[in-house]
């Protein structure tokens, strides 16, 4: 994932470091205000990758939802033009109450915002 933003140095996701993102697959991405400061507004991606935490157990692909913050200018000591915001996990849907279960998309082709009244609460 990266950014450039004219005169300000390039920001990116490390390269080459699966532990970032493991050959991704990008299925959407979203710009949400998370309140009335733009400051605090989020980007969200959609993808599949092959999970290096299944590693072992053959190839494995998940689906995941990635998160940054847009105002994210990199690390001033370590991470220097990286993400200091980058968040992902595996898009899971679970059956509510105690005996619930999960259920995994683990092929996740398109994504949708459903923009609502409250701009800061959409539907994905």
């Amino acid at each position: 994932i990266f950014r450039s933003l004219g005169r300000r140095p390039s920001i990116r996701t490390e390269q080459h470091d699966s532990r970032w993102l493991n050959e991704p697959k990008f299925v959407g991405s979203f710009w949400v205000p998370e309140s009335e400061n733009p400051d605090d507004d989020k980007i969200f991606f959609f993808f599949r990758e092959t999970a290096v935490e299944a590693q072992g157990l053959g190839k494995s692909t998940y689906s995941r939802i990635g998160q940054l913050c847009r105002n994210d200018m990199g690390g001033q000591r370590s991470l220097v033009n990286k993400w200091t915001t980058f968040l992902k996990t595996r898009l899971i849907c679970s059956v509510p109450g105690a005996d619930g279960s999960d259920t995994y998309f683990d092929e996740l082709r398109d994504a949708f915002l459903l923009q609502t009244r409250d701009r800061k609460n959409p539907l994905v």
